[in-house]
């Protein structure tokens, strides 16, 4: 993407704590890389520590394929290129990419957001905002890495710290004024992040995602805070600017968690700028909320500004999004006037609830929920437009956490009428296997399985009852294992004034079998179930 001036190992690692050279630092860097089969001649090769394999069994093979010199924890007494050695080889990688490519995060506004749910939708929202401002951003999330009318493939919601910079620096070269970045935990714990200077971080709620990473919620929440400890601080900056703005978290104080972190940032000397619909004492606050089936309405109450803002996105969580990013905003001097605009002109973000149109008089949505907390929000948000029937089409991934998946089962059943339990992303795992631990929640609320004749006309939810595990009267469920017969069997099944629900994969258009990738769509798969019922 960006062009790179090649630059003598000594200058790129000179001033950097913990960083020994071997060898002759005049060798010239003209890349990074820390995969050895992508190294090209002139690169520094990076010998990751990895959880499963060490870069360092591939040093050899890097110098051979043209490695220059070679960055790593420990060098090899039988190493024939140049060296440089830091216990801190990813923390110290970042910070290198980012003087090799002249640091676009310096000029660029790069504002970071991290949470388990919320961030992809909160990147749309605040990249319309900064549109309706006259900016030009830049994002780095879930879905892509895009700029103007460029994109690129997402292979991970932050990708490795060289290839950050590599984005950033092609953002910048394309007039990006403003930079969005999701943060992941992986990403954090990581040090995916490091080198980078940014003006912001949000933080959106912390609930169970990705314990068969982290192990336990306390381990998740240290790697989340992180962003506000380390990286807006400028603790993993080697070249720190000066800062034209001071570190400031834009925290969710309606989450535990949020709560948590803003306390404790405080007390670390973190400007923290608070949200929250439920929170009086919040700095940012939403009031006079509207949810319908159009949409949301609510008034904002940031600081000294207060407007109203109306928007095509559903449900209460989504005003929540909107809040957030309204705060971020205004925290970086954006006007309410932006705000208002940028905030009505986003119609979805994809796979967040996004609507499949259709002529059936059936409302079917699609997102991404693949997490307890996330599928509540959804089905919450649909309990409350629908006029007749909730069917929610669902399954769990493979590989992967497997205690949420009677979590989910639990909020699918209470919250729908009809929940058909199909395969998500089964990866090397049974997809029959999976459906029994959803299983194992399902039937402990009281569940009762049906037959795809008897749910034509089940008996519906009391309209308005409070979805809660604990108190709501379950509905039925259906077990289609094939999640293109599931999707199918839905849509089949709804009459006008439903809504059909197909949560988990969102935006993907893939589906992992085993270690194969294959095409897959829910969007897809649900404008053909329509064409066919038509």
């Amino acid at each position: 993407m960006s062009a790179i001036t090649a630059i003598q190992l000594r200058d790129l690692v000179k001033g950097l704590p913990g960083v020994s050279l071997q060898g002759d630092g005049r060798a010239a860097i003209s890349g990074i890389a820390s995969d050895s089969r992508k190294v090209r001649p002139g690169d520094l090769f990076v010998a990751v520590p990895g959880t499963k394999v060490d870069g360092a069994a591939f040093i050899a093979k890097a110098v051979a394929a043209g490695a220059a010199a070679v960055l790593a924890a420990s060098a090899p007494a039988s190493l024939s290129a140049p060296a440089a050695t830091t216990p801190e080889v990813r923390l110290t990688m970042g910070r290198l990419a980012g003087r090799l490519y002249n640091h676009p995060d310096h000029r660029l506004c790069l504002v970071g957001i991290t949470g388990t749910n919320g961030k992809t939708t909160i990147t749309y929202l605040f990249e319309s905002i900064l549109k309706a401002a006259g900016k030009v951003p830049g994002v780095i999330g879930t879905v892509n890495y895009r700029v103007g009318e460029s994109s690129w493939p997402s292979d991970n919601t932050t990708p490795e710290s060289v290839d950050v910079f590599r984005i950033l620096s092609a953002m910048e070269e394309q007039g990006a004024t403003h930079a969005i970045m999701e943060a992941s935990s992986h990403a954090l714990d990581q040090k995916r992040v490091s080198g980078l200077h940014l003006r912001r971080g949000l933080f959106t709620n912390l609930s169970r995602d990705h314990l068969d990473y982290h192990h336990d919620f306390e381990s998740y929440y240290q790697a989340k805070k992180l962003l506000f400890t380390e990286v807006i601080t400028g603790k993993w900056e080697a070249d720190r600017p000066d800062r034209a703005l001071s570190p400031l978290a834009v925290v969710n104080l309606d989450d535990e968690y949020g709560a948590r972190l803003a306390k404790e940032l405080a007390g670390e000397g973190v400007e923290v700028l608070g949200f929250g619909i439920n929170s009086p004492s919040a700095d940012a606050r939403a009031q006079n909320l509207a949810l319908t089936d159009q949409g949301s309405r609510a008034e904002l109450i940031i600081r000294d500004a207060r407007f109203n803002v109306a928007s095509s996105l559903l449900g209460r969580h989504n005003v929540e999004n909107i809040l957030a990013a309204a705060a971020l905003a205004i925290s970086i001097g954006v006007p309410p006037a932006a705000i208002i605009e940028g905030t009505r002109k986003l119609v979805s973000a994809p796979g967040r609830l996004q609507p499949v149109p259709n002529r059936a008089g059936i409302t079917v949505l699609v997102d991404y929920a693949h997490t307890p907390d996330a599928l509540q929000h959804a089905v919450d948000a649909c309990r409350g437009l629908a006029a007749c029937r909730l069917i929610t089409v669902f399954g769990c991934g493979g590989d992967r956490d497997r205690g949420k998946r009677p979590q989910m089962g639990v909020i699918a059943v209470t919250g729908s009428d009809l929940a058909v339990i199909t395969s998500d992303n089964p990866r090397t795992e049974d997809p029959n296997a999976i459906i029994a631990e959803i299983l194992a929640g399902v039937k402990s609320a009281g569940a009762g399985e049906t037959s795809a004749a008897s749910a034509r006309e089940p008996a519906p939810l009391d309209r308005g009852q409070s979805v809660n595990p604990s108190s709501s009267r379950p509905g039925q469920y259906l077990v289609e294992p094939d999640r293109k017969k599931a999707i199918a069997l839905a849509i089949g099944l709804a009459q006008a004034g439903d809504i059909v629900l197909i949560a988990g994969k969102g935006h993907e258009d893939y589906q992992i079998l085993g270690a194969t990738k294959v095409h897959f769509d829910d969007r897809e798969e649900a404008e053909r179930a329509l064409k066919e019922r038509a």
